[in-house]
């Protein structure tokens, strides 16, 4: 049943926030305007805040929040996109900082003993000329 809803309710507000059903409901609301016009101040009151706002602004709010909410969500895509690629980006350098101080050590690790040897050599070398 959830499913049901949530397909109906995506349909019914897509269909009510369209233009073109602002466009079908202004026709209709001005339509009566030909046949008869409202006669006095408060009667063009009543009808502008029935039939033009409540009619016609409704699918216009819809429409104009539906295209707000297209435009987050595309910023929110963009965003994510963006911070997926950094973090690619740092997992790499990460990697390669882990291969640097790998061969530093390595390096490191070669000069104590190439020193350590050229000690033992010079102290056998004294120890000879003793």
């Amino acid at each position: 049943m959830k499913k049901f809803n949530d397909w109906l309710g995506g349909k019914l507000s897509n269909g009510l926030s369209s233009m073109t059903l602002f466009y079908i409901i202004s026709f209709l609301v001005l339509m009566p305007l030909f046949v008869q016009t409202p006669v006095g101040f408060m009667a063009w009151i009543q009808y502008l805040s029935t039939a033009v706002l409540q009619a016609c602004a409704l699918p216009l709010l819809g429409y104009t929040t539906k295209k707000q909410g297209d435009i987050q969500a595309q910023i929110a895509q963009e965003t994510h996109d963006t911070v997926m690629s950094e973090l690619d980006l740092i997992k790499n350098q990460q990697i390669d900082n882990k291969k640097l101080v790998t061969a530093q050590h390595k390096i490191a690790k070669e000069i104590k003993e190439l020193i350590g040897s050229k000690v033992k050599n010079d102290n056998s070398n004294i120890n000879n000329l003793k």
